[in-house]
């Protein structure tokens, strides 16, 4: 092996570690967060619930306030990749409203303590969150216009309709991480049929000669 690959070799391997160290941080944060809640939550609690040294944070992060940061970036990836998903495997938009609540949902169930964290009520007044809402508005724009060119949806002003589905969403599950004891489905079920009743076309007035 040159000098060239075998350099390039240990900047990978570097890279990877530096990855898994990111991914370790990230994971002790989301822990400690959700036991402790962000003010209470030092920067030595999250580096020794990772079994790191607090210059080794450092390393990574400048502030909590930029971890807190990551832990909401890489939450949403996550969620907005099975969504996405989810919506991808749906026949139309309709069945997309459905399928995109029912995988919002489930992540929320499968990813409680990071769910509570980044969806929280304190998490409301966040630049990060409303970033966060604001990329799911754009999908459901995107399937209110498909549902409204197709007659499945009443034709709403989509940016309206958006902004009142991902706030609808958010702030029930935000509800829920404190009620967990309202079933699952229960959930999904409510949402899909609240945005569904107020998104359907409303039926033609029947004439007197049709009653």
């Amino acid at each position: 092996m040159n000098q060239s690959s075998s350099t390039a070799t240990s900047l990978t391997r570097a890279a990877r570690r530096r990855q898994r160290t990111q991914q370790e941080l990230l994971a002790a944060a989301t822990r400690v967060l959700a036991e402790k809640g962000f003010h209470e939550t030092k920067i030595a609690d999250i580096a020794a619930a990772a079994d790191l040294g607090v210059g080794t944070f450092y390393l990574y992060f400048p502030t909590k306030d930029a971890l807190f940061d990551a832990v909401v970036d890489d939450t949403v990836a996550r969620l907005k990749a099975v969504v996405d998903a989810a919506r991808a495997a749906a026949a139309d938009p309709i069945d997309r409203l459905r399928a995109a609540n029912v995988a919002f949902c489930q992540f929320a169930h499968r990813n409680r303590e990071v769910f509570r964290i980044v969806f929280g009520h304190a998490a409301a007044y966040s630049d990060v969150i409303r970033r966060a809402q604001a990329l799911f508005a754009a999908d459901i724009e995107e399937n209110l216009r498909e549902g409204i060119a197709s007659g499945a949806f009443a034709p709403v002003p989509v940016d309206l309709a958006a902004q009142a589905t991902v706030g609808m969403v958010t702030q029930i599950l935000s509800w829920w991480t404190e009620h967990e004891s309202v079933p699952l489905e229960q959930i999904h079920d409510t949402i899909t049929t609240l945005a569904l009743r107020g998104l359907m076309p409303a039926a033609p007035d029947k004439g007197v000669h049709d009653v």
